[in-house]
């Protein structure tokens, strides 16, 4: 999941919509699930695109209100 400090602060306290965005610029429609501070739906579709695997770190920018870059 997401670092809950960052979820309370910056993320709503409901479910959102989010675009996950790649460096090549390739979008991934996610949904954030704010009682588990953690992304479903397009996050699959990205780590199996992305080859990311168990204990693997990831950065990610907020750059807008629902856009992870």
């Amino acid at each position: 999941g997401l670092p809950s400090v960052f979820c309370k602060k910056y993320l709503p306290s409901q479910d959102l919509r989010m675009v996950l965005e790649d460096e090549q610029g390739l979008e991934y429609d996610s949904l954030y699930i704010a009682s588990r501070t953690g992304l479903s739906a397009g996050w699959r579709g990205f780590s199996l695109d992305h080859d990311v695997d168990d204990g693997d770190a990831l950065v990610f920018e907020l750059s807008e209100p629902a856009r992870f870059k």
